[in-house]
């Protein structure tokens, strides 16, 4: 994929999350405060495995090629 294409891929990953997560909290009369907070837990939980996985193969492919 090019780099144009991961862009609005990732664009549109933000998008929905932010109108998922803007919804669930309008519903309940939340603050825009408790949205932030909501929105940083879920890209927490999206971004640590990916983290993660991107560390781990890059380890496994540098140490395979030695």
């Amino acid at each position: 994929m090019k780099k144009i294409d991961w862009f609005f891929s990732l664009f549109l990953i933000i998008i929905g999350l932010t109108c998922l997560l803007f919804s669930a909290n309008a519903f309940g009369h939340e603050s825009l405060l408790s949205f932030g907070r909501t929105f940083f837990k879920a890209c927490m939980w999206v971004a640590c495995p990916v983290i993660l996985f991107v560390s781990l193969s890059l380890w496994f492919h540098y140490r395979n090629k030695r």
